[in-house]
C-alpha cells in the first residue's frame, strides 16, 4: 500500500486501512483491485469535507465486496473440484505387446520347420529357435554335396553327392537323425540330382556321364529302373500330378526347350522352345498349372506364363524387356517356386550372384515384385509365411504378411569343404511337424 496515502488517513483509522490492505496481501487479490483501493483512499483524502465515520463505512463496505468475490471463486473452484472424478487407469487393463517377426520365428511361431542349406558341397539345417544353422554329415560320407530335396510331406530330406565319382543318396529328417543311404557308392556314375514322385514313394535321379538316361528307384532303394529318354537331359525334372511323366528342361536333335516325357512308353512332347533355364519352371502344388520362365529373342521379351493343365489357357502373368537377337546374353531366371497355397510364385533373375535379384509374383494380379537385390536361391516356407534367399554368402528370412518388411539375418553359410558356383546353392523348407536338430 501506498505508505502517503495510509500517513494522511486518521490515527484511528491507520490501523484499520493496514490491516485491511495486509489481508488483500494474504489473499492475493488482482494488482487491479489494489490500484481501485489505492485510487478511492486518494479521492477520500482529497475530499476531507466527508466525516472519518462515512470514509470507514464505504471502504469497508468495498473491500467486504471484495471479499465476498474471492470467497465465490474459491467456493466454485471447489464445487467443479468434487463434480469432476479423479480419472485413473483401470485396474483391469492389459495391454497386448506388439511381438517382432525375429521374435516370432524365434519362438516357432512363425516360418515354421527347418530349412536345409546347401553350400560349397556341404548340408546343414537350421537349428530348433533358428539362432544359427548345424553342418550335418561331419563324417563326409555324402561325398561332394550336388543337391537336395523335401519330401512332398516335408518330412524327408534326399541328398545327392559324389565320392571318387560315384553317385550317393541319402535320406534324413527334419531333426537331423542319421543318415540312411539309398544308394551308396553306385555305379550309375556322378550323380546331378535328385527328384521325388508327388506320391513321395519314388525318387528319380540321372548322372553326368549319360544324361539321356534316368533313374527310378523306391524310397529304400529297391526297384531301381533305367529309361531311356531319347533326348537330353540338362536339369532336374519335376514329375507331372499323374507320376506317369515328367518335365524337364533339355534338348533333342533339333531344338531345346521344356519338354514332357512319358516314363512308360517314352512319348515326348515340346512344351516351350523359348524355355531356356534349368530350373525355370514348376508344377502347382495341386497339379493343376505349370509356371514357365520364357525368353523371346525376337521381341525382346522375357515372360512368365503359367498355364492351366485342364483346358491349356495361358496367361501372360510377368514381362521384362531383354536384348533381341539369337546372339544376345541374356540373364538366366532360376529357382521358380510355388507357395504352398498356390498364390505366389518366386524366382531370381540376372547374370552372376552380385546383379541377380528375387522377385515376387502374385497370381491374382500381373507383375513382378522385387524384394532383395544381389540375392538368389528363394524358397518359400511351408505354410507360405516366409521367403528365405541367399544374399552376399548370408542367409535371411523376409515377412511375407507385411508390405514393409526389413528382411531377417538367420545365418551364415556353411564354410562347406571346397568352393563352388553360388549356382550350387540350395535352400529348401522341411516339414513345421518336426523340430529341428538342436545339436550336431
Amino acid at each position: 500500500m501506498n505508505k502517503d496515502i495510509l500517513n494522511q488517513l486518521p490515527a484511528e483509522e491507520q490501523n484499520a486501512a493496514s490491516k485491511l490492505f495486509s489481508a488483500a496481501d494474504t489473499l492475493k487479490v488482482s494488482p487491479t483491485f489494489r490500484w481501485d483501493l489505492e485510487t478511492q483512499l486518494m479521492e477520500k483524502y482529497k475530499t476531507k469535507r466527508q466525516t472519518a465515520r462515512g470514509w470507514y463505512t464505504k471502504f469497508t463496505m468495498n473491500m467486504g465486496w471484495a471479499f465476498l468475490a474471492v470467497g465465490a471463486v474459491f467456493l466454485l473452484s471447489w464445487m467443479i473440484r468434487s463434480l469432476v472424478p479423479n480419472i485413473s487407469p483401470a485396474s483391469n487393463t492389459t495391454t497386448t505387446p506388439v511381438i517382432s517377426f525375429e521374435a516370432d520365428v524365434r519362438a516357432g511361431n512363425r516360418c515354421q520347420g527347418p530349412l536345409a542349406v546347401a553350400h560349397n558341397y556341404s548340408v546343414a539345417l537350421t537349428n530348433q529357435d533358428k539362432t544359427g544353422i548345424i553342418t550335418l554329415d561331419e563324417r563326409e560320407a555324402i561325398g561332394e554335396l550336388r543337391s537336395l530335396a523335401w519330401s512332398p510331406d516335408g518330412k524327408q530330406l534326399a541328398i545327392v553327392g559324389n565320392t571318387t565319382g560315384n553317385g550317393n543318396i541319402y535320406l534324413t529328417d527334419s531333426t537331423g537323425s542319421p543318415l540312411q543311404p539309398v544308394l551308396s557308392n553306385s555305379e550309375l556314375g556322378y550323380l546331378m540330382d535328385v527328384a521325388w514322385s508327388r506320391d513321395g514313394k519314388q525318387l528319380l535321379t540321372w548322372s553326368l556321364q549319360n544324361n539321356t538316361i534316368v533313374y527310378v528307384m523306391n524310397i529304400d532303394g529297391t526297384g531301381l529302373a533305367e529309361i531311356q529318354l531319347g533326348i537330353q537331359l540338362f536339369a532336374t525334372p519335376q514329375f507331372m500330378p499323374n507320376n506317369e511323366s515328367i518335365i524337364f528342361y533339355g534338348a533333342d536333335s533339333s531344338s531345346s526347350g521344356l519338354f514332357e516325357v512319358r516314363l512308360d512308353d517314352v512319348q515326348t512332347q515340346m512344351i516351350s522352345a523359348m524355355v531356356e533355364d534349368e530350373s525355370g519352371f514348376a508344377v502347382s502344388p495341386d497339379g493343376t498349372r505349370l509356371a514357365y520362365y520364357e525368353m523371346d529373342r525376337n521381341l525382346g521379351e522375357a515372360r512368365l506364363i503359367i498355364e492351366e493343365f485342364a483346358t491349356g489357357n495361358k496367361t501372360v502373368q510377368a514381362t521384362a524387356s531383354i536384348p533381341k537377337g539369337s546372339g544376345s546374353s541374356l540373364p538366366t531366371s532360376a529357382n521358380l517356386s510355388w507357395s504352398r497355397n498356390g498364390i505366389f510364385l518366386t524366382f531370381e533373375l540376372g547374370r552372376g550372384a552380385s546383379d541377380r535379384f528375387v522377385y515376387l509374383v502374385s497370381t491374382d494380379r500381373p507383375g513382378p515384385i522385387k524384394v532383395a537385390d544381389s540375392a538368389h536361391t528363394p524358397a518359400f516356407s511351408t505354410n507360405g509365411d516366409c521367403l528365405a534367399y541367399i544374399s552376399n554368402k548370408q542367409v535371411f528370412l523376409l515377412d511375407l504378411t507385411s508390405t514393409n518388411a526389413t528382411p531377417m539375418f538367420l545365418a551364415d553359410l556353411p564354410t562347406g569343404r571346397s568352393i563352388t558356383d553360388f549356382q550350387l546353392d540350395k535352400l529348401g523348407w522341411g516339414s513345421g511337424t518336426n523340430p529341428a536338430p538342436t545339436q550336431p
